[in-house]
């Protein structure tokens, strides 16, 4: 099952989570390295928790642009 994430105070999912990610030079890309607990929510401006929440399929088929 898909899901998204999306913040536990006020619902929204314009969330970002504090990340470190390392260069990887045969892939000439940067990859994440860990993903940390503290998370931020851009909805309302503050420290959250996060809550992942299952996509119904009809986002799954928008957002991958897929029509039934």
């Amino acid at each position: 099952m898909r899901v998204d994430y999306v913040c536990k105070t006020c619902g929204g999912n314009t969330v970002t989570r504090d990340a470190w990610a390392e260069w990887d030079a045969g892939e000439q890309t940067w990859v994440l390295g860990a993903a940390y607990d503290y998370a931020f929510c851009h909805d309302c401006q503050q420290e959250t928790h996060l809550v992942a929440v299952g996509l119904a399929q009809e986002a799954v088929d928008q957002s991958s642009g897929s029509n039934p």
